[in-house]
């Protein structure tokens, strides 16, 4: 149960923290480009969406690729400039990791025996 916690936990917040980057960027007075709107939407957004998914069903698969899909551009964010409010996008990525270890796999399908 924790870990269906600490993916929703993670998709909300990573959705939240693109959404504060984008809109209300507390370090820029310029609204945001469409192409870093498209980027962000694409590589941060869309993934989190899919993260909801992966911990309503409790996968572990979906839960790891959008690790995967969401870690270049939250490397990216957490790590541009330390110490800002952005940082928190490594926590977010930590706690897909910890999400996708804490689901149990999926029992593998067995063809039943013929029978004689």
């Amino acid at each position: 149960m924790r870990s269906v916690v600490f993916g929703v936990a993670a998709s909300a917040g990573c959705m939240l923290a693109a959404l504060v980057f984008l809109y209300w960027n507390p370090y820029s007075d310029h609204p945001p480009e469409p192409g870093t709107v498209r980027i962000l939407t694409w590589m941060l957004i869309v993934p989190a969406c899919f993260g909801f998914v992966a911990s309503a069903l409790r996968s572990r698969l979906l839960m790891y690729v959008v690790f995967g899909w969401s870690l270049p551009y939250g490397l990216y964010m957490g790590i541009i400039a330390i110490p800002s409010y952005f940082n928190v996008f490594l926590l977010f990525l930590a706690l897909y990791l910890v999400a996708a270890a804490g689901f149990k796999p999926l029992p593998r399908f067995r063809w039943p025996r013929r029978m004689r």
